[in-house]
This record gives C-alpha cells, sequence and structure tokens, in this order.
C-alpha cells in the first residue's frame, strides 16, 4: 500500500510540474520601435542628439527587416540577420548584419534601451529608448 501511495505521490509531482517553454521577454526582444536618444564617437568622440540635429530618427524592428525613420518618413528598409562574431570591442557579441554591406553592428539592450555599435574603427555607439 506505500508503494501505490509513493506511486501516485511520485506522478502527481511530476504531473503538477510547470513545463519551462522559453518566451520571448519584451523587454530584451529587438522588435519594436526605438526612438534615437544619443550617438557618440567618430574621430572626434563628438556626442550628437536630437536636439543638436534637429530632427528625430525612429528605428522599427521585426524579425528580419530594421526600417529608418527621420522625422517620421521612411529613409531606409534593409532586411538582416543576427550572428555572432567577434567583436573589434573585444570578444565574441551578437551583430547584426545588414543585407546592403553597410558596417554590422553589435547590440545589447538594457532595460527599454537599446545600444548600437557600429563595428568599426572611429565610429558610432547609438542609444536608443523603447516605444511602449
Amino acid at each position: 500500500m506505500k508503494k501505490i501511495a509513493l506511486l501516485f505521490t511520485f506522478l502527481f509531482a511530476l504531473l503538477s510540474c510547470e513545463t519551462n517553454h522559453p518566451t520571448v521577454n519584451n523587454q530584451t526582444s529587438l522588435n519594436g520601435k526605438w526612438n534615437w536618444v544619443s550617438s557618440s564617437g567618430g574621430f572626434t568622440g563628438k556626442t550628437i542628439t536630437p536636439e543638436s540635429e534637429k530632427k528625430t530618427m525612429t528605428i522599427e524592428i521585426s524579425d528580419s527587416v530594421i526600417k529608418k525613420y527621420q522625422d517620421g518618413k521612411l529613409l531606409s528598409k534593409n532586411s538582416f540577420s543576427i550572428q555572432p562574431q567577434q567583436s573589434i570591442f573585444g570578444g565574441e557579441r551578437k551583430m547584426i548584419i545588414l543585407d546592403n554591406d553597410m558596417p554590422k553592428q553589435s547590440f545589447e539592450i538594457k532595460d527599454n534601451k537599446l545600444y548600437l555599435s557600429e563595428e568599426c574603427n572611429d565610429c558610432y555607439q547609438s542609444e536608443y529608448v523603447r516605444i511602449k
């Protein structure tokens, strides 16, 4: 009788466990709309912002397409892939590889901010904030 009770307890515990299916967390997903906050870099290390440049920039990212807007007007639409590659900043990082041969960009998402770093010397790192 104890063996049957133990068996039922084991089966109940097994069936009541939640499955751990990975889900995409909106906070860490590249997909969505992002407003440009600033860019820094270049030969002089200059920082530019929407205020200093008197323009707004937005990017919209879906599973395989990046659209770039300036002041609400579509500037470009490019297909892309994400691949881990060696970074000029050290180590291996996830890279956005555009199909139009533009410099690849490593990226990082923290909270609701997206950081894009062009993978070339004297290039820019840009900060974006997620549009909710």
